[in-house]
């Protein structure tokens, strides 16, 4: 036992992921899906709520976080400020991902 045992989750982590996936799905189909532009957003809009963390031990955190409209704000606004001023050359069009990355959601 010791420091490395720790298991302390951010409640909003999950939730965010999950508001990504269905905004990127349902109104922004055009945005980049790199890597860095998903892991940008999912930081910035951590960024824009308060932390919520528990201690993970055998609870699954549905009952912790922000409430779900706080999170769609959050991650819609965070979707917009990457989609202004991504980390790389902008995407062509057609084209889902930058050039160098693969259409993937942070973990």
């Amino acid at each position: 036992m010791g420091i490395n045992d720790c298991n302390v989750i951010n409640a909003n982590y999950k939730r965010v992921l999950a508001v990504m996936e269905k905004l990127l799905a349902d109104r922004y189909q055009h945005a980049c899906g790199c890597s860095r532009c998903m892991s940008d957003i999912a930081a910035i809009a951590l960024n824009y709520l308060p932390p919520h963390y528990f201690v993970e031990h055998g609870c699954c955190g549905d009952d912790h976080g922000s409430p779900w409209v706080m999170i769609e704000t959050a991650v819609t606004e965070a979707i917009a400020r990457v989609l202004e001023q991504p980390h790389h050359a902008p995407v062509k069009t057609g084209q889902t991902a930058a050039p160098h990355e693969k259409n993937t959601l942070p973990r």
